[in-house]
């Protein structure tokens, strides 16, 4: 069969741009390969397909006018700048695609209708056995087990509580109450990253006026302090925790830090939360059981020995690697984008990182086909195994502190580690050569410094050895 294209698109609640503001559902249209032809005139079919996840209109894409209407169309720069807004959607779409791909696979020797295609993915997807998905309301939820609590105080179970406690539970009452007011009625279901962070950031706005409602009559004020919003966190994760006991499918990531707020705890936190060259040589050191096990491990080591992004990673997948020859010192270095600030930069591979891409036919491993949830959990699992303290403290997204501490801790200047976590060079020239060129005097401004550093005190891992020099 012919290859498919694939165009996502928002299910639109209203026609009005402006009042597209809350989460839309995304839906994939398949075209490109469906054609018969009647009369002697070929027609051409396509089909949507539900990615089931939502998305708010300014996280998906750009508005774009086409036949005089204007509308929210899919932007891949857009999805990079919101990264932490639409992390459930990357991964929909990357399951997606591979499943688009089995079916074509399925469908190789035939032409199929869009109909059959459809039904295909259907069955690899598990949507023709799938039962109805329920959608049970966040708040209903919460009023029933204060109720649950309150019948039960006193008693010497084992679940009772204190007053104290249920008063927690119950603030997050009026905060439910006035979000759904302002935005649309919280479910389970529903409930991903988006629209977490999107509850507390309207919280906050109706408390300082950018959001009026009529229920709330107060005085504007200052957004919540730090204490108060990491209370109501808190317990809103612990609701969600018992939801999940009662068998309640949530695609939040309960298991995620960063859930909380941590504004001042946070400073001492992240600086703990990076990996030592002790700690790296146990994941260095560390066999894995598992297929999972062992890409966390190399995505640890590379994340740590690169400083890359998480975006910057899955987008590297399949880059070959190059090799400078700058005076007598002879390095590989990686292309990196970084999708968040729309730059570019070479990154210089030490020797472990330069081996773990070597056993990959020198192409840089592919990150794309693993969920974030199951990366992070992998992360945690592996760091937990080799004998590292506070492993729940790690993720894909704050590993780059360690590069950032460690090279420090190097007494490497922090404006030529910049040059690597941080570049403010955009690659937006239109003489190519030029880019290129800046980016190589600034990779060697790194490597030169990483070598002087070595002289004065050898590193493990933040160095060049004979397998650079290849």
């Amino acid at each position: 069969m012919k290859a498919v294209t694939i165009r996502y698109t928002l299910k639109a609640k209203s026609k009005i741009l402006e009042e597209r503001t809350q989460p839309e559902l995304v839906l994939a249209e398949v075209s490109g390969a469906f054609s018969s032809k009647l009369n002697g005139k070929t027609n051409y079919s396509k089909f949507q397909f539900s990615l089931e996840t939502h998305i708010t209109p300014k996280y998906f894409g750009k508005i774009k006018e086409k036949r005089g209407v204007k509308n929210y169309v899919y932007d891949i720069n857009t999805i990079n700048d919101f990264e932490k807004y639409n992390k459930v959607l990357r991964n929909k779409i990357n399951d997606f695609k591979l499943h688009v791909e089995n079916a074509e696979t399925h469908f190789k020797n035939e032409d199929p209708t869009a109909e059959a295609f459809k039904e295909h993915l259907k069955k690899i997807t598990g949507r023709t056995q799938r039962k109805p998905i329920s959608n049970t309301l966040i708040l209903d939820f919460l009023k029933n087990h204060i109720e649950n609590l309150e019948s039960i105080i006193g008693s010497g179970r084992k679940d009772a509580v204190e007053n104290s406690t249920i008063n927690s539970y119950r603030n997050l009452i009026p905060l439910v109450n006035r979000f759904e007011e302002a935005k649309y009625k919280l479910s389970f279901e529903k409930l991903n990253e988006e629209c977490y962070r999107e509850i507390w950031k309207t919280a906050n706005d109706i408390r300082t006026g950018s959001i009026k409602i009529k229920s709330y009559k107060l005085k504007a004020k200052d957004p919540y302090k730090t204490n108060s919003l990491k209370s109501y966190q808190t317990y809103f994760i612990k609701l969600c925790k018992l939801a999940v006991k009662k068998n309640i499918e949530i695609p939040l990531d309960l298991s995620d830090e960063n859930l909380i707020n941590h504004a001042e705890e946070n400073r001492s936190n992240k600086t703990n939360a990076f990996l030592s060259e002790e700690d790296l040589l146990k994941i260095h050191n560390y066999n894995p059981t598992s297929d999972s096990l062992s890409l966390a491990k190399n995505y640890i080591l590379l994340a740590s020995l690169t400083g890359m992004r998480n975006q910057s990673m899955k987008e590297a997948n399949g880059r070959k690697i190059e090799l400078c020859k700058v005076n007598s010192h002879n390095f590989f270095y990686v292309h990196v984008k970084q999708g968040k600030t729309k730059t570019d930069c070479f990154t210089p591979l030490f020797d472990v990182a330069l081996n773990i891409i070597k056993n990959n036919n020198y192409f840089f491993p592919d990150f794309t086909k693993i969920t974030l949830f199951n990366l992070n959990k992998n992360i945690r699992k592996v760091i937990e195994i080799s004998d590292i303290k506070n492993s729940n403290l790690f993720s894909s997204h704050n590993l780059r502190s360690t590069y950032v501490t460690n090279m420090a801790l190097m007494n490497i200047d922090q404006s030529i580690i910049g040059y690597v976590t941080h570049p403010k060079k955009k690659a937006i020239s239109s003489v190519a050569i030029y880019d290129r060129r800046e980016m190589l005097d600034k990779v060697q401004t790194v490597t030169e410094a990483i070598i002087k550093a070595n002289k004065i005190r050898k590193s493990t891992f933040y160095s060049f050895g004979k397998t650079n020099n290849n």
